[in-house]
């Protein structure tokens, strides 16, 4: 991780009180009271619908303003202000600084106003405000560094110095504050000071991006170059998506990182971001539906986060690793419209501009935007034609466009690319050319792909799940694929596409009576997903349920199929037709799906399924 591990109990002690009375973000509309119905207007129930239905899909900004104007109509009710100015400072908004003083004492009212103050260059207010914050334990890791900060962009070097001391004593993060300390210290002028304590940083910081770069610019001042290019060389590999600015990076640390004390305080922020992005994996694959405590925990660690990274932003608009990890953080939870905002608003002249770039291209596959993304990335790919991550984010985005040659070129450049053998998440590079080998028919090709691919991550329920379904498709050892297909279920039971599969390839196989509750929970789960809509049906037809059969395949047809899916629904509804007309033996041929897989046969159609 970025960061000293710290126990859970001590983040979330240091988290939760930070958000006392935050709205969460599942909440509904308040019920109305007495002020609220005596305000009797038709707007403030409107702009109390459109702003909860805003919050429960994350758009900040759009709950932000119909809070706001709720407030403006109800004036006397001030739970409607107070949402206002939470969203307003989860979406970045500058009308946070506007409601903060009439919020009622807090910690984030105090810290808002603190930051206007410091962007107004008001330095005495600025501290005056973060030494206001009520005392909590998250306000006991701030307060040192906001203080300080403000305190030196005052011109006061020695007292915010002064400042940090006790807090360089702290066992766990005093490498953090030793390193502010350092850059406080060089900013006043003071370099044999600020030389001595990054030398003391050094063996007690992490390896976070800001770190990273705060000391390979202070060892290039040293002279310790070679040193300076290995540590970034280790942070860039650790961080492949950095390859792409790989030349920039090298650029800017010949630059002072920080010049400026709103700088400073912007790290303030993001320190507390990295430490809740690290609770939060810490959290990751938690069945938050069925432990309410664990899923409300984990609800206010996400709107801190969200919150620490929009006011590192709005303090330093170039915080290179707040803009990225804001973006991590809205997809993680299916934001991808909005990660992809995070992504804009940097400098025109920040050196990560093309890690931007490239992070929204991978989004833009995500969200379905194939061709905008192919595009984005052969533009990336003619500054930086030696960059693998680019190849493979651009064979993704063929693959989504079903131009399987030119996808299967992409990701061999890719894999041509890398610096040593095959290891860990390579396997991504051999599973993207399997799927396109796969896609043109080249089933040998494409299962020695997926064989080697599975021997470097084994558990991996993807390559399990394709391998497997492609096996029985191609009539190739039923037995050995039904144990593939089990393992990826059981590595993944909550996956709905691998649980379609599943019940799919048992039911073509014959065992109709354990597929088909698979293949209904699949439905129960996906309702408008014709592939899956369709395997339900031939499923019910194997059964002997045929009118629930062309029930499910009329469904399908509605849902938009493909032109290959299209053509077998088309292809099953034909033949129950002719059934109903000419029982038992209709003229129409029996089409291959509505009977069990026994026995290679001519190629498989190649779009016959869920199988990624």
């Amino acid at each position: 991780m970025l960061l000293p591990r710290l126990s859970r109990m001590v983040v979330a002690s240091l988290v939760v009180p930070l958000l006392a009375g935050f709205p969460n973000r599942e909440m509904r509309a308040a019920t109305p009271d007495d002020a609220i119905m005596q305000a009797g207007r038709q707007d403030l129930a409107t702009n109390l619908l459109v702003g909860s239905v805003a919050a429960n899909e994350g758009d900040n900004a759009e709950a932000a303003r119909a809070f706001s104007t709720a407030a403006h109509l109800a004036p006397g009710f001030r739970l409607f202000s107070e949402r206002a100015f939470f969203y307003s400072i989860m979406a970045g908004s500058p009308q946070a600084a506007a409601l903060a003083p009439d919020q009622p004492s807090g910690v984030m009212p105090e810290l808002v106003m603190g930051n206007a103050a410091a962007l107004a260059g008001k330095w005495d207010e600025a501290a005056t405000h973060y030494l206001n914050a009520p005392p909590d334990q998250i306000m006991n890791l701030l307060r040192p560094l906001l203080r300080a900060w403000a305190l030196q962009g005052a011109g006061k070097t020695d007292e915010a110095l002064a400042t940090l001391e006790p807090a360089r004593l702290d066992h766990t993060l005093g490498g953090y504050y030793t390193l502010h300390a350092a850059l406080i210290a060089q900013l006043g002028g003071m370099q044999m000071r600020a030389d001595t304590l990054f030398r003391q940083s050094t063996s007690m910081t992490g390896g976070d991006l800001f770190t990273t770069l705060v000391l390979a610019h202070w060892l290039i001042t040293q002279g310790q170059e070679a040193q300076a290019q290995a540590m970034l060389n280790e942070r860039i590999a650790g961080m492949p998506v950095l390859e792409v600015a790989r030349a920039n990076i090298m650029a800017m640390v010949r630059r002072p990182v920080v010049t400026h004390a709103a700088q400073g305080l912007a790290q303030a922020y993001g320190l507390v971001a990295l430490l809740i992005d690290q609770q939060l994996y810490a959290h990751d694959g938690a069945d938050e539906e069925r432990q309410p405590d664990a899923a409300q925990e984990i609800g206010t660690l996400r709107g801190t986060e969200q919150m620490m990274l929009r006011m590192a932003l709005m303090l330093d608009p170039a915080d290179s690793e707040a803009r990225l990890l804001l973006s991590s953080m809205l997809h993680v939870r299916k934001q991808d419209r909005l990660a992809r905002e995070a992504l804009d608003g940097a400098p025109a002249d920040d050196p990560l501009l093309a890690v931007y770039r490239t992070e929204q291209a991978d989004l833009d596959v995500m969200m379905g935007n194939r061709e905008q993304a192919a595009r984005e990335l052969r533009d990336l790919l003619q500054q930086a034609p030696d960059d693998r991550m680019l190849w493979s984010s651009l064979g993704d985005a063929l693959l989504d466009q079903q131009k399987w040659p030119e996808a299967l070129d992409a990701y061999q450049h890719a894999t041509a690319l890398v610096p040593h053998r095959l290891e860990g998440d390579d396997w991504r590079l051999l599973f993207g050319q399997a799927i396109a080998q796969e896609r043109q028919n080249h089933w040998p090709q494409a299962r020695a792909l997926l064989q080697q691919a599975l021997q470097l991550s084994p558990n991996e329920p993807e390559l399990l799940n394709y391998l497997g379904y492609s096996m029985v498709e191609y009539g190739e050892n039923p037995a050995m694929a039904e144990s593939y297909l089990r393992r990826a279920l059981a590595l993944a039971p909550a996956d709905n596409q691998i649980r379609d599969s599943v019940g799919w390839v048992l039911m073509r196989l014959g065992h109709v009576a354990e597929g088909l509750p698979l293949l209904e929970q699949a439905v129960e789960q996906m309702p408008q997903d014709p592939a899956i809509n369709y395997h339900l049906g031939v499923a019910y037809w194997m059964a002997g349920r045929r009118l629930e059969a062309v029930n499910e395949w009329q469904n399908a047809i509605q849902f938009q199929p493909d032109p290959l899916d299209r053509r077998k629904i088309t292809a099953a509804l034909d033949y129950a037709r002719a059934w109903k007309g000419n029982a038992p033996a209709p003229a129409t041929s029996l089409p291959a799906d509505l009977k069990p897989v026994t026995t290679p046969a001519t190629p498989p159609s190649p779009a016959n399924g869920t199988r990624h």
